[in-house]
């Protein structure tokens, strides 16, 4: 299995509640990915609830079965739309892929 870890880091909000909407709508977006990229065996995303300035805004965890699913995966037209999509909200990420 592989496990892959995309951390998102969400456009400055006018304030709090606005900063928390954006969030529910990327987390929203991501959890749908699940409905159309088969590959995907597991999906988890987390808003962040601790505020600290280095912490990020939210957390994709998605299991694939191989290397060959996480790679299908990256060119999946719906995986592309969400990327499309988040440079609306968010200006940073960063990821980690390891096998489990």
């Amino acid at each position: 299995m592989l496990r892959h870890i995309i951390m998102f880091k969400l456009k400055e909000s006018a304030n709090k509640d606005e900063h928390l909407k954006n969030a529910e709508i990327v987390k929203e977006k991501l959890e749908n990915l699940k409905l159309h990229i088969p590959e995907i065996k597991t999906l988890e995303v987390g808003i962040n609830v601790v505020e600290v300035t280095w912490a990020f805004d939210l957390v994709l965890t998605i299991d694939f079965e191989n290397l060959n699913d996480f790679n299908n995966y990256k060119i999946n037209p719906a995986h592309q739309a969400f990327i499309e999509f988040n440079k609306q909200y968010s200006v940073a990420k960063t990821a980690v892929d390891y096998i489990i």
